[in-house]
């Protein structure tokens, strides 16, 4: 994928904050759930559609294309991991939390992607060293800057977000980012 294209792609995800930033300032958990379900709903959907039916195939390339990745061609995309990851992580996780983790995937996965591509020359596990520590720093950061989280759990799972954005898994980092720091903050806390 071109840069210019990754750009669009990461701007999209970093637009997926206002998500989280929702939640945390405008609306409770129920209407907050009922929107990102909707929206995770119809995701699946379509993507559902999309593998099943090329006249969907096609229309979705038309439309999308720019933005979805070779691998994607024949699996679900990331917009639909982030929005289906959102849904589980504000169902099952406390407010704060939830935040903390849903702004971790948009924002410090989206720069460490961008800082990677654009200026990472260093190779670390098949992504990039400047874009790894790129990511540890914005969600650094988060675990600093926002409200309401306990600051030494929001830490480890800034570094614990960190190592599972970074390894290889057969499960998308949509999935796994948000989930993985939303455990290792509430871990923390219980053995606090």
């Amino acid at each position: 994928m071109k840069f210019r294209n990754e750009i669009y792609r990461k701007l999209i995800h970093i637009a997926s904050s206002a998500f989280p930033l929702a939640y945390l300032f405008l609306f409770d958990r129920i209407v907050i759930l009922w929107i990102v379900g909707i929206c995770a709903t119809l995701l699946v959907t379509g993507e559902l559609l999309r593998l099943r039916f090329s006249l969907f195939a096609r229309l979705y390339r038309r439309l999308f294309s720019a933005v979805v990745r070779q691998k994607e061609e024949h699996s679900f995309t990331g917009a639909t991991f982030v929005f289906c990851g959102a849904f589980l992580t504000i169902l099952i996780f406390e407010k704060h939390i939830a935040v903390f983790a849903l702004l971790v995937l948009s924002l410090a996965d989206s720069l460490a992607a961008l800082i990677g591509r654009r200026w990472g020359r260093r190779p670390l596990l098949g992504k990039t060293l400047e874009g790894t520590v790129t990511f540890l720093i914005v969600a650094l950061a988060l675990a600093f800057a926002l409200p309401g989280i306990p600051r030494e759990a929001a830490f480890v799972a800034a570094l614990v977000a960190t190592v599972v954005e970074l390894l290889p898994s057969p499960i998308n980092d949509n999935l796994l980012v948000p989930l993985t720091a939303a455990i290792a903050i509430s871990v923390v806390n219980l053995i606090a």
